[in-house]
């Protein structure tokens, strides 16, 4: 008499046949020469003499260890799953690379119980809250995306011609990065006319990874390794 199949049974059967598999994979795409294969998409502008692995950290334990820790997960014999091949990528290897003092919008700042509402319109606890490598965008994070932080401000002796609380009051929320750096990387001057300011077209060029408005001096480079 047969014995009954289980779902356990199917499922250890059918990880048996694909594994030998995923394992050949991992290897051969995991070579240097293949890089261009694995990358999900385009390099982000600036990161071009970067290597996968400086984003890219490989997980902990070997390929075997692995593997069998996640068929033990999927077998009901652990509690939690494993990275399998490389670590997630986090805010943390951004920063190892760009981190810098006097940074004008440091995610860290952004994690204060004072932001929780802000943070439910822009992620920025992350810097793939705003930023994400593999695409033709230097950013996707929207022109009115200073709302959810400003939309009560008002200034002493306001420097521009337009006063800040007549652009709040308007929702002229375009025209914030048409003056302000956002992370303050350049070295920039605001301007006081706001017929000065750089036009939208130039800012939306400039998030899709075209030229600076701002101009091309930094106060602060990436540190690449």
């Amino acid at each position: 008499m047969l014995k009954k199949v289980t779902p356990d049974t199917i499922r250890f059967f059918a990880l048996l046949l694909i594994l030998p598999m995923a394992f050949i994979g991992v290897v051969i795409l995991g070579s240097p020469s293949f890089s261009n294969v694995v990358a999900h998409g385009p390099i982000q502008a600036g990161h071009d003499t970067l290597q996968c692995s400086d984003c890219h950290r490989r997980a902990d334990a070997t390929v075997r260890q692995q593997i069998q820790a996640n068929l033990n997960y999927v077998l009901g014999r652990r509690e939690n799953s494993v990275d399998f091949g490389y670590l997630p990528v986090t805010s943390g290897e951004c920063l190892d690379c760009h981190e810098r003092p006097n940074e004008r919008h440091p995610i860290y700042r952004f994690r204060e119980p004072r932001f929780a509402e802000a943070i439910e319109v822009v992620n920025a606890v992350s810097c793939m809250g705003c930023h994400a490598e593999h695409t033709d965008e230097r950013s996707f994070m929207e022109l009115g995306v200073c709302a959810a932080c400003h939309d009560d401000l008002k200034l002493v002796n306001d420097p521009v011609d337009v006063p800040h609380e007549t652009l709040v009051r308007d929702s002229q929320w375009q025209t914030c990065l048409g003056c302000h750096d956002f992370h303050g990387n350049h070295i920039h001057t605001s301007p006081k006319l706001l017929t000065e300011a750089a036009p939208v077209e130039a800012i939306m060029d400039y998030l899709a990874a075209g030229n600076s408005p701002y101009g091309m001096d930094k106060l602060y480079k990436a540190q690449i390794k």
